[in-house]
């Protein structure tokens, strides 16, 4: 196991280039209707790191601010739903032999600047995807370099404390991704009872039991569920409801639709659907939107966002439109707070791209949107009261 405790870092460490923030550029503080959007990326390089933009909620206009957060590789970053704080990894450590870092940075809603709060090792190598428990002040992280998940505690000014507990996932399957287990998504349930974690070496969707006070993760339970070998599941989300889990899968593009009984902590397939396409085209990002009634998938290669209807009685997934993401490998995307926008993180073209979005039909509409931003690969809003 390659867990450890390490203190936030040093000032001569954050001197030294490990980690550096920026100044926001100079520019006038938000007015009504525009929203902090905040970009993860690969950057690994000096001058990369988290990008901030402002969005227009009522044009869907992009304006791009700058790189606010020198971080190496902060492929993975979620806003707090409350408070002015922001969560990136540092996707350090895949090979599984290092440890990767998670940052906590507080955001200035005028200008769009952050702060370093805090930065504590992961639990494992590669982290890359976080989930907020904001009740509990927790944050869970999962490692694709060494297949650990990890719960780390958040403190009262928000920053992070290291890990409270940490799991090894264990598996492995037929493709030469698949020696070990590569946990790449991992997600809470309503109850708070328990976390989901998607391995896409192992193929499985382990179940694990969460004492939220404790910030405390049990092994993986006997509910945790396989998928087909080589499938290669990647994220997960669940329907508002709590009664359905969906999964997309990475080598083999297809989405799950799971039942979800809260009391066990069980999974059951419900029913399955094809992404498109034939491998090397690849599942990315999934999400529910805020009614339940639809499901957004990214698809990379072939470039596209796809949209489904939900039952909402059996969960099973219909399509309702296939348009493209508006650059190139789609590897996530996020929905502004008011549901009329999705924003692509387009990390093969360096665009982040603004959809319009019909929140009747749920279909989404190209606009002229896009700003350039390198290698980015996720989305998040910062909250504003």
């Amino acid at each position: 196991m390659i867990y450890s405790k390490l203190n936030a870092p040093t000032r001569r460490a954050v001197a030294s280039g490990a980690l550096s923030l920026l100044a926001a550029p100079t520019v006038e503080a938000a007015s009504k209707g525009q929203q902090l959007v905040y970009v993860g990326t690969q950057g690994n390089q000096a001058g990369q790191g988290v990008f901030a933009a402002r969005l227009d909620t009522h044009t869907g206009k992009l304006t791009p601010i700058g790189v606010v957060a020198e971080l190496a590789r902060p492929t993975w970053i979620v806003a707090h739903p409350s408070r002015p704080s922001l969560y990136a990894v540092s996707e350090t450590g895949n090979e599984g032999k290092t440890l990767g870092k998670v940052h906590a940075l507080k955001a200035d809603r005028k200008t769009g600047a952050l702060t370093l709060v805090s930065t504590v090792e992961s639990g494992g190598g590669g982290p890359t995807h976080l989930a907020l428990d904001a009740r509990a002040r927790g944050l869970l992280v999962a490692h694709y370099g060494s297949g650990h998940v990890a719960a780390l505690p958040l403190r009262a000014d928000g920053g992070l404390e290291p890990p409270a507990s940490v799991q090894q996932e264990q598996g492995s399957g037929p493709s030469p991704r698949q020696k070990s287990a590569h946990a790449h998504g991992v997600a809470l349930c309503p109850t708070g009872q328990f976390v989901l974690v998607a391995d896409l070496g192992a193929d499985k969707v382990f179940v694990h039991p969460y004492a939220r006070r404790a910030r405390r993760l049990g092994p993986a339970a006997a509910t945790s569920v396989s998928v087909p070998p080589g499938t290669g599941p990647r994220h997960l989300d669940f329907h508002p409801n709590g009664r359905f889990v969906f999964l997309i899968s990475e080598l083999v593009p297809a989405i799950r639709t799971f039942g979800w009984d809260a009391r066990k902590g069980a999974l059951k397939e419900l029913s399955v659907v094809g992404a498109g396409g034939e491998p090397p085209v690849n599942g990315a990002e999934i999400a529910v939107s805020r009614d339940g009634r639809f499901v957004y998938a990214s698809i990379r290669v072939e470039n596209v966002i796809v949209v489904y209807a939900v039952d909402q009685k059996s969960g099973a997934l219909t399509e309702v439109q296939r348009i493209s993401s508006g650059g190139q490998t789609p590897w996530s995307f996020g929905f502004d707070p008011t549901g009329r926008w999705l924003l692509t993180a387009n990390q093969g073209s360096g665009t982040v791209t603004v959809l319009a979005r019909d929140p009747a039909t749920g279909e989404l509409t190209s606009t002229d949107q896009s700003i350039l931003v390198a290698k980015p690969t996720s989305i998040a809003f910062l909250h504003v009261p």
